[in-house]
C-alpha cells in the first residue's frame, strides 16, 4: 500500500484506497480511531485533496489558491456545495452497498444525486478545459466542484473494474472497488482496519477462552 497516493493534512494522512475518485472523494469523512473524521476543512483542503486524487493538476490547484486570496465568498460557496454533493453521494453509497444493484429503492437517491451532479458540472468549459486565462473569474472557483461532480458522473455512467463494496471494519465507512481475484476483499486497508478487526476478535478470543473452564467447572470442583 506504500505507493497508494495520499493526502496529508493537519487531520493526518488519507490515502487513496477507493480505486476511482469518485469513491476517494466519498471517504474523504469516514472514521478513524473511534471518531468521524472529515478531511475537508475548507477550500484550500478541498483543492489540495483534489490535486492529490489527479481531478485538478499542481498548475490548476496553485492558480486556484491565489483566485481564494481574493475571492473568499465565491470559494466559501464552491466548498459547502462541494460538502453538498459529497455527503449525498456517500449516503447513495451507503445503500448502494447494501443492496444489489439496480433496485427501485435506489432509483430516488440516484435521480436526486444525477440532478446535484448536472448542477456541479455548471459550464462544460469547467469540466473539460480548465481553468481560463484569467484565474480571478468567479467560475474558475467551481472548477474542483466540477471535476468532481464529473469523477461521480462518470462512476455511475460507465462501466468500471471490481465491485463496489464499503470496509466490514466497524466503524469506518470507506467505500472501495474489489478487484481482487477472488472478490472477497473486506476491507479498505489490511494494514489498518484488516489488523483492526482482526485484533479485536484476537481479544474475544482470548476472553472467551478464559471465562470457559469457569463454566465447565462442577459445583464440586469450584472453591470454597
Amino acid at each position: 500500500m506504500d505507493d497508494v497516493p495520499a493526502y496529508f493534512s493537519e487531520l493526518g494522512r488519507l490515502r487513496m484506497l477507493g480505486g476511482d475518485a469518485a469513491l476517494d472523494f466519498a471517504n474523504t469523512r469516514h472514521w478513524r480511531d473511534g471518531r468521524e473524521i472529515d478531511f475537508l476543512t475548507g477550500y484550500s483542503a478541498l483543492i489540495d485533496w483534489a490535486a492529490v486524487a489527479g481531478l485538478l493538476s499542481n498548475e490548476e490547484r496553485d492558480r486556484l489558491k491565489a483566485a481564494e486570496a481574493g475571492m473568499p465568498l465565491q470559494a466559501a460557496d464552491v466548498f459547502s456545495a462541494a460538502i453538498r454533493l459529497r455527503d449525498t453521494w456517500k449516503i447513495y453509497l451507503g445503500e448502494a452497498t447494501r443492496t444489489e444493484l439496480p433496485t427501485a429503492s435506489l432509483d430516488e437517491p440516484l435521480e436526486g444525486l444525477r440532478r446535484m451532479v448536472t448542477t456541479a458540472l455548471g459550464a462544460p468549459e469547467l469540466a473539460i478545459a480548465g481553468l481560463p486565462s484569467d484565474p480571478l473569474a468567479g467560475a474558475d472557483m467551481a472548477l474542483p466542484l466540477a471535476r468532481a461532480a464529473l469523477a461521480i458522473g462518470a462512476f455511475l455512467a460507465l462501466p468500471h473494474a471490481g465491485t463496489l463494496r464499503m470496509c466490514e471494519a466497524d466503524p469506518c465507512g470507506g467505500v472501495f472497488l474489489d478487484t481482487s481475484r477472488s472478490q472477497k476483499r473486506r476491507w479498505c486497508a489490511m494494514d489498518t482496519c484488516g489488523n483492526r478487526v482482526k485484533a479485536q476478535r484476537h481479544r474475544l478470543r482470548l476472553k472467551a477462552e478464559a471465562v470457559e473452564p469457569d463454566r465447565g467447572q462442577s459445583k464440586t470442583e469450584r472453591p470454597s
